[in-house]
This record gives C-alpha cells, sequence and structure tokens, in this order.
C-alpha cells in the first residue's frame, strides 16, 4: 500500500532540490517555504501547515503572516510574524521570523491541524490599525473579510477588548470600508463618551470555507 505524503512538503521530507524539481514537473506548487502536490487545493489549513513549520511550536501566526494563512492574495509574507503569550514556552525555529510577545484572549486564536494562528478578525482588526495603511494592507484585510466572513463590527469588538485606544475611529472607517456586506451603520464611529464604556465582548468565531487556488 502506497505511503501518503504529508499535506504540506518540507526538505524535512524529502531533499530541496527533488521539490524543486517536482514543482518544474507540476507535481507540486509552493506554499511559503513548502510545497504542497497539485491535488490539494491551496486553502487555510496548507497554509497554516506551512507557517507553523516556519514559526515553530507555542508561536501564533499574526499580522501579515495570519492574513495570508486567512487568504490574503500573493505569496507568503516574509519574514513571518507571530505572537506568544509566553516565551518561555515557544520552540521557535527561527528563519529570520518577528515574534512579539502580546495580550491575547483564548478565543481569538484557532488552531488548524496543531498550528495557531490569530482569528480572522483579530487580524482584520490587526491591519486597520496599523499607522502605515498602504494598498496592500487594505487588500489583504479586505479578502480575510471575503475569504471568512468577516464583519467590521465582529474586527472592532476584538479591537474594543483592548480598551477604546485612539486608533478606533480611524479603524473602525478602514473596517467598514474593506468588509464585505458592510453599512457603514453597523459600527459607531468613536465618540466623546466613548472612553467611558468598558469593551465589548466578541461572539464565537465560526471558520467559513477553505478558499479555492
Amino acid at each position: 500500500m502506497p505511503v501518503r505524503l504529508p499535506l504540506v512538503l518540507t526538505d524535512d521530507d524529502l531533499p530541496e532540490t527533488e521539490l524543486r524539481a517536482a514543482a518544474l514537473d507540476g507535481q507540486v506548487y509552493a506554499v511559503g517555504d513548502s510545497w504542497r502536490s497539485i491535488a490539494e487545493i491551496d486553502d487555510h489549513v496548507g497554509r497554516a501547515i506551512a507557517v507553523g513549520s516556519a514559526l515553530g511550536a507555542g508561536v501564533v501566526a499574526a499580522e501579515r503572516t495570519a492574513a495570508w494563512v486567512w487568504g490574503a492574495r500573493g505569496p507568503a509574507p516574509l519574514p513571518h510574524s507571530g505572537l506568544v503569550v509566553s516565551p518561555a514556552r515557544v520552540k521557535h525555529r527561527g528563519r529570520g521570523s518577528v515574534i512579539r510577545q502580546v495580550v491575547i484572549d483564548d478565543d481569538e486564536i484557532v488552531t488548524a491541524r496543531g498550528v495557531a494562528a490569530a482569528t480572522p478578525a483579530r487580524t482584520g482588526g490587526a491591519r486597520a490599525r496599523r499607522d502605515n495603511w498602504t494598498p496592500q494592507d487594505e487588500t489583504a484585510a479586505g479578502d480575510v473579510s471575503t475569504q471568512q466572513g468577516v464583519t467590521s463590527a465582529e474586527a472592532v469588538a476584538v479591537l474594543d477588548r483592548r480598551g477604546r485606544l485612539p486608533p478606533r475611529a480611524r479603524a473602525v472607517h478602514r473596517l467598514v470600508h474593506v468588509c464585505a456586506g458592510d453599512a457603514p451603520t453597523q459600527v459607531g464611529v468613536e465618540s466623546p463618551r466613548d472612553d467611558a464604556h468598558p469593551p465589548r465582548r466578541a461572539a464565537a468565531i465560526g471558520i467559513q470555507p477553505a478558499l479555492t487556488r
């Protein structure tokens, strides 16, 4: 009985020269710095596994990397971005990744095949809070919303868990603009009294069907 290959191949499975030769023959395609059989679709599971092999155990894919996992178009953003809750529990493999220690709730993390990633809602909100909002950020946030069905209300609710930060109104404006099917009335823009309100809790986030190639 033939042995089934892993969903995602790295140079731990086959020499890199063989993997590149297989790509030239049309047998595999690149997924970040890993490879996948053309018989498998390019979905969040394969992307997560590829990211996990680069980040290592205990690191949560975040920011640009999480956006790519959840459907942002284009090649994998290298170096990868990740976050940790406790550095003592991390077995980071390196490869030039950018790792930060942050506060994150358990339900803001989704695990796919043992690889942890920030949820689509947290990921979209994190992109919208960037000081330097580039066309690439706008496209990535829109792709995550479209592929995973994230609304601006869900993304802002996750942001508000950390308190009403100064860039909130700007982030809300960006999210309403990029989130699929949103209407401007779904999320209130920051008012002078917003700081007096406690942070809102986000509802549990369901994972939507995987993207296709």
